[in-house]
């Protein structure tokens, strides 16, 4: 799958281990980089379904079109189907932080 960024900040993470970790921290930063290999290694949006640990889901409200994905913890990866092979990667977020 095609992988689109929000902030030249996610992008830059995507690639670099060390700029993921220095970002997010380890935990974190390793995750992100294995959700993101995941998505590139999926060919169509609707196999993400099949993840189970990916914990993807619908979000409603003011974010309705959007999905998440679970990370560690509270963090969730916020992402945006474009197409089914083309997705938008919107944000990284703590659902329970202030």
């Amino acid at each position: 799958m095609e992988l689109e960024f929000s902030s030249n900040r996610l992008d830059k993470a995507s690639t670099s281990f060390s700029e993921a970790n220095r970002l997010f921290g380890v935990a974190i930063g390793r995750k992100y980089i294995q959700r993101l290999g995941l998505l590139r290694a999926t060919e169509k949006f609707s196999q993400l379904y099949g993840f189970q640990a990916l914990k993807l889901h619908h979000l409603k409200g003011n974010r309705e079109g959007q999905f998440a994905i679970s990370l560690t913890g509270n963090y969730r990866l916020i992402i945006e189907k474009i197409q089914e092979d083309k997705v938008l990667i919107l944000d990284l977020e703590d659902y329970h932080g202030d």
